[in-house]
């Protein structure tokens, strides 16, 4: 590997840690987000379900509106330990870069804060909710005391609202493309694939056959679709169906269920009371987690958090409807 080489594969690996370092305590791990309050840990995600429906934000929000803060315990101990959530207008001047210490220096942070959930034990799922009325740069700290020595554990981490840039994302593409092209020259892979070209070029009528076809195929595929399955109330009134953020419905991965709650004949439902469980009747057990319903996302969606399944089998989950004094439960029977 020439000399030049390694100082540019040097200077890349420097910005990606730089970058992975600039959201304070929130980090990006696969196509999550895990924010790590001292040896804690949670997964990490923000929705507005106004502006943007079911989309998740790691930070950085689009706009203003009503935010839901949302954190699934990884830690377990996290369920036994009271967690305090603030919200403040970023005073540093770091912006991403902001962290613990910074915080502290700025003393009183009343004048600051724009949103303070006092320290409270939640069981299941963490959830917040905070309708933003401003853009601008702001700060998140989470403390969480541990039960048995009274320390106290914090996490920071900056985002914006109303965030419309790209960041540093530009940078780290044309780095990443760099990397590979300065690879590829260094290793011999551009002398081989000069060496490939004419065979390609002699295959090219194959894969342009296959291309033809490939609409035809999407159109087979699409006709064939099945409709969304639902499943109707006791008394016949309400039908509710469900999607799911993962498809298929994944085992030992929490995720998200939007479900869709309708009259007999296909009205929305607005604004019921929803609550989620279930188990396995053949096992006598119920769900490893607490779903939540967070939100109603309008024309009859309703968010719910916090749904994990561990073995696969017969499930039946129980959605409890109330609307107008009224309460009924509906079985969604689900295989895995």
């Amino acid at each position: 590997m020439s000399t030049f080489y390694k100082l540019f594969l040097s200077l890349f690996l420097s910005l990606q840690v730089a970058a992975a370092l600039a959201h304070g305590s929130v980090v990006p791990e696969g196509d999550l987000c895990i924010i790590r309050i001292g040896f804690y840990t949670a997964h990490f995600k923000v929705f507005q379900p106004q502006a943007s429906r079911d989309r998740e934000f790691c930070e950085d929000l689009p706009g203003t509106g009503e935010t839901v803060f949302v954190m699934d315990y990884i830690h377990k101990g996290l369920a036994l330990v009271p967690i305090e959530f603030r919200i403040i207008r970023d005073a540093t001047g770091l912006g991403r870069y902001a962290v613990l210490d910074d915080v502290l220096k700025l003393g009183d942070l009343e004048p600051l804060t724009v949103f303070h959930q006092s320290p409270v034990i939640e069981t299941g799922v963490f959830t917040v909710l905070h309708n933003f009325t401003e853009t601008g740069a702001f700060l998140g700290l989470v403390s969480a005391r541990h039960p048995d020595t009274g320390e106290i554990y914090s996490a920071v981490f900056p985002f914006s609202v109303g965030f419309r840039g790209w960041g540093m994302l530009p940078l780290f593409a044309a780095l990443t493309v760099l990397a590979q092209l300065g690879y590829w020259l260094f290793t011999g892979g551009f002398a081989r694939w000069q060496a490939k070209r004419s065979a390609a070029v002699a295959g090219a009528n194959k894969y342009t056959q296959i291309l033809m076809l490939l609409p035809l195929f999407l159109l087979m595929g699409a006709a064939q679709a099945p409709d969304l399955q639902s499943w109707t109330s006791p008394s016949g009134a309400l039908k509710i169906s469900f999607t799911s953020t993962v498809n298929p419905v994944p085992l030992n991965e929490i995720h998200s269920w939007t479900l869709h709650l309708t009259t007999s004949n296909g009205t929305p439902v607005a604004n019921a009371t929803l609550s989620m469980s279930g188990g396995m009747p053949m096992h006598n057990h119920g769900l490893p987690t607490d779903p939540v319903v967070t939100s109603y996302l309008g024309n009859g969606d309703y968010r719910v958090e916090g749904v994990r399944f561990h073995m696969q089998g017969a499930w039946e989950m129980l959605v409890t409807v109330t609307q107008n004094n009224a309460t009924e439960t509906i079985i969604i029977p689900l295989t895995l």
